[in-house]
């Protein structure tokens, strides 16, 4: 049945249950004039066994195609039907409960205002082209790859139970989002209900049934608070293939050759994985086998976000496709069904490497739950990580210490790494190499018979000397994503970057940028380990650079203090230090630890700031204004002690008004994949998870995609939103690897960058986060995780996302992260807010903390927050009345030191008020 024909018969169906339902009305108002109860009864119940005759008549006679068109009709009536009535029982249901919040009910049965439609519109175009980029084909053997018949047999709970996203802040609704089994209908590929039928009823119940599966109406919950659902989200948990029923796999096999198994994996803010749980599990293993041995073909779908240990597509001899989808979001199994059929090409490219053994990676070993002992062994409640890793993480480690001669033991899947059902011949022009700038033309020409697009990727190869700066043997310098070449097109792309960017950090000597004389192997390459051609340039001179090129800041260490008394990885001697785990003295409390923390000291030099003066100013006076223009100073002199503590103290989603001084009320929500307040009522179009938007390695898209976002911020009246994400994935267990970017500090800085130009270019100010160093959840909240590492390795990696946001993307808002870096909690350090962010790169705009609304213990101090340089306290989600123990702690505060305590405040105020400016409230 063709597509068109198909859209057809559910119209013509939804009609048919429309009209029915109008003559059962009439039937009913007859009976009621003319039956009394007793007859009313008998005839429904009639009426029941009709209806039943009928459905097992139509589920004999008609073809399946038209079957399921009739039901998708018959859904489709009834959510339109009883719409009312289900968002009216909600939001009464909500009002009852929450009582003076019962705002929440009215807000939810709102309806959307033309804005809202018509950016909601754009958004879901834009995510659609992110998931058409942003998967990887890992695999394509016999070009399985698109399906040469539309029928195929789907297995797997998390084809029922896919992972839309992520959980946590960083998470979405998936309420309404685009089932596979949905998108493969409009896709027209048939597939076999029965099967679906079991693991539908497996993962709703945990038991094995063949009855037929319905999937759940939306309740209460999914109305009022559509993105709590996914603030906790799942693995699914696979169903063991012995339960699966004999007849109902040789059925599905004489529908079709083809298998589709889905295997997902669910990342959450809180946590991390442990190495066994981003491994094929035994169910996962069996069901594998099984299909490999029924079906001539098995494609496996990778819905994660972290990368897995995939070796078993090897080793089975029928599992001829693999397909890496990531998060899809809302809508993004389209694009999967899309690519199945053979309507998109996926052009997506990996941005983490895939090890046959995810303990390969040197980070695995020092991520996890380590806590501190003193000298009898007794725990002391702080908790550490060590990243003795340094600079060598993801491809940086492999392609350094991992022998060609073994590396295709160790690495299944390079980064970079990526498939197309099209070939693209290279011809590599002129690679120029000099004092400025490195720059690489590559002529890209579609040699197959179907559209794509390619991606061409420029590394360098840096010279090291042995006890000098570590350098990683290679680092990808820039890259370049061609637009759609039809057969035999062709384009010829560009790839320049300074030759200054080659310079390593040299935190030992000259505390400061080193790009040290020697030849410079620059590759181009296809993916991180594949090079195409290569040249050397000849760096005559070590430059040595002290200054910011950009600001003319002094750059120097900051983070001397945050090395501790560690031996990190070396190419000088690997095997003497490889990371091993923390066990032993490595677990003994370091001295001074715990005096370390931050203890107020009165300055008796400062003076107190004027307060409450009459200048007659209004914000809107500095609407346009510098962040350093003197008539803030006038202006600041007018707030009061209390508007002082309360707009730095009470911070949610929101920053406070001050009326009489013609400060509104902004509004701020989580991201990036989506705009929510996960206590709150609606959400914005979810996006596909942020790693599969930088799988698309399309710089272009990733600031179309912040475009989006900030147009449905503004057409819901959010003035920033908490996004992007731009810390790495350090390991392969990271919890929030779906919403960052990847392993790789460039790639993550290009994409962060435009993603934020994109959002503030609608008058939404990006937020991002969280800075710095958040790669572990494990234990990140828990008096603040210790992070130990080098200044090096914080500035070439953690650091350099960031910094780019800024002085690229031009970011107004940062949110600190939970962690410490060494001894000093990231919201209260100086050396990042103050020297770093403010001075070293001119940011202007507001630091806010991570949420405080949790028990963070005593590193949580307010004031030394703001004397630091982060401005605003998330320490409520509710803003109540009577102030909140943030407040409570800056008014004791005043007590001790007025002058002090005022000093920082007006900062804080200062740098709040600016972004306050810079929206559209003013």
């Amino acid at each position: 049945m063709e597509r068109s024909e198909y859209r057809r018969l559910v119209k013509q169906y939804r009609a048919d249950a429309r009209q029915r339902h109008a003559d059962l009305k009439a039937t009913r108002r007859e009976r009621r004039a003319t039956l009394g109860r007793p007859g009313r009864a008998a005839a429904r119940r009639a009426d029941a066994r009709e209806i039943k005759a009928w459905r097992a008549e139509v589920r004999e006679a008609a073809p399946r195609r038209e079957r399921r068109a009739r039901k998708k009709g018959y859904k489709a009536f009834r959510r339109r039907q009883y719409r009312w009535l289900r968002l009216t029982a909600a939001g009464t249901a909500v009002a009852l409960v929450v009582g003076p919040f019962g705002i929440w009910y009215v807000a939810a049965t709102r309806p959307a205002t033309a804005s809202q439609a018509e950016t909601r519109a754009h958004s879901l175009q834009v995510a659609d082209q992110v998931m058409d980029e942003g998967m990887v084909l890992l695999e394509n053997d016999e070009g399985t790859l698109p399906l040469q018949e539309p029928v195929v047999s789907v297995f797997g709970v998390g084809a029922v139970t896919p992972v839309y996203g992520g959980g946590g802040a960083g998470g979405i609704s998936s309420v309404g989002a685009r089932s596979l089994y949905t998108a493969l209908d409009d896709a027209g590929i048939d597939y076999d209900d029965g099967v679906r039928d079991i693991y539908g009823n497996f993962a709703a119940s945990g038991e094995v049934s063949t009855e037929p599966y319905q999937d759940p109406e939306p309740g209460v919950v999914d109305t009022l608070l559509p993105s709590a659902k996914g603030f906790l989200v799942a693995s699914p948990e696979e169903m063991p293939p012995a339960d699966l029923p004999p007849d109902a796999l040789e059925r599905a096999r004489e529908r079709s050759a083809v298998a589709v198994y889905v295997l997902s994996r669910a990342g959450m803010e809180g946590s991390d994985f442990l190495p066994e749980e981003l491994r094929p599990s035994r169910d996962e293993r069996a069901t594998l086998e099984l299909l490999d041995s029924t079906f001539d073909h098995v494609v496996v779908l990778v819905n994660s976000t972290n990368a897995m240990e995939l070796g078993i597509v090897e080793e089975l001899r029928n599992v001829d496709a693999v397909l890496w989808i990531g998060g899809p979001g809302e809508t993004g199994m389209d694009a999967v069904a899309g690519a199945l059929a053979g309507e998109v090409n996926p052009s997506g490219r990996l941005t983490d490497t895939y090890a046959y053994d995810v303990t390969s990676h040197p980070a695995v070993v020092n991520t996890g739950d380590f806590q501190y002992e003193d000298a009898a062994g007794v725990p002391a409640g702080r908790y550490f990580t060590n990243h003795l890793e340094g600079i060598y993480v993801g491809y940086r480690y492999f392609e350094t210490f991992v022998d060609d001669d073994e590396y295709d033991d160790v690495v299944q899947y390079p980064f970079g790494y990526g498939l197309s059902y099209t070939g693209f011949e290279w011809k590599v022009g002129t690679i120029d190499a000099g004092p400025r700038t490195v720059s690489a033309q590559v002529t890209v020409t579609n040699t197959g018979e179907t559209p794509g697009k390619d991606v061409v990727q420029v590394y360098y190869d840096p010279p090291y000397t042995p006890g000098g700066i570590e350098k990683s043997g290679t680092v990808l310098g820039g890259y370049a994503k061609t637009g759609e070449l039809a057969p035999g097109e062709s384009q010829t792309v560009t790839v320049t970057f300074d030759t200054a960017s080659m310079a390593s950090y040299d935190d030992r000597e000259h505390r400061a940028w080193v790009l040290d004389s020697g030849s410079y192997e620059i590759r181009v390459a296809r993916h991180v380990h594949d090079t195409v051609r290569s040249v050397t340039y000849a760096q005559p001179e070590t430059v040595v650079r002290k200054t910011d090129p950009k600001t003319g800041a002094e750059v120097t260490n900051r983070f001397d203090d945050a090395r501790g008394d560690l031996t990190y990885l070396s190419r000088q001697d690997p095997a003497g230090t490889m990371p091993t785990a923390p066990d032993g003295d490595a677990l003994e409390l370091p001295d001074g630890l715990l005096e370390a923390d931050y203890e107020h000291v009165p300055d008796p030099s400062t003076t107190v700031p004027t307060t409450g003066a009459d200048n007659g100013l209004a914000l809107a006076d500095l609407e346009g204004r510098p962040i350093d223009d003197p008539l803030w100073d006038d202006f600041l002199d007018q707030l009061t002690e209390d508007e002082l503590v309360r707009l730095s103290a009470n911070g949610g989603y929101w920053s406070v008004a001050i009326d009489r001084l013609g400060v509104p009320r902004t509004a701020m929500y989580d991201g990036p994949a989506s705009i929510r307040n996960f206590v709150g009522h609606w959400a914005t179009v979810a996006f596909p998870t942020p790693v599969v938007l930088a799988s698309t390695w399309n710089d272009a898209l990733a600031r179309e995609v912040g475009s989006a976002m900030g147009a449905e911020a503004q057409a819901h009246q959010v003035d920033a939103v908490y996004a992007p994400s731009l810390d790495l994935h350090r390991s392969p267990l990271g919890g929030r690897n779906f919403e960052y970017f990847s392993e790789d500090p460039l790639l993550t800085a290009h994409i962060g960058a435009e993603y934020v130009a994109g959002m503030q270019s609608q008058g939404t100010v990006a937020v991002m986060k969280h800075f710095a160093g958040n790669v572990q959840e494990t234990n990140r909240a828990a008096m603040g995780l210790y992070v130990w590492t080098t200044e090096q390795t914080w500035r070439e990696l953690h650091l350099r996302p960031f910094e780019a946001a800024v002085k690229d993307g031009g970011a107004h808002g940062a949110m600190t992260a939970f962690n410490r870096i060494g001894t000093t909690w990231a919201g209260g350090s100086s050396a990042l807010l103050t020297d770093i962010l403010r001075g070293e790169w001119a940011f202007e705009g507001f630091v806010i903390t991570d949420a405080g609304i949790v028990g963070q213990g005593d590193h949580f101090d307010a004031l030394q927050a703001a004397g630091s340089g982060n401005d605003l306290i998330l320490g409520e989600l509710l803003d109540m009345p009577g102030g909140n123990t943030y407040e409570q702690e800056l008014e004791a505060y005043l007590e001790e030191d007025r002058a002090g305590t005022l000093t920082a405040l007006r900062d804080a105020a200062h740098h709040i008020l600016y972004y306050v400016t810079l929206t559209n409230r003013i």
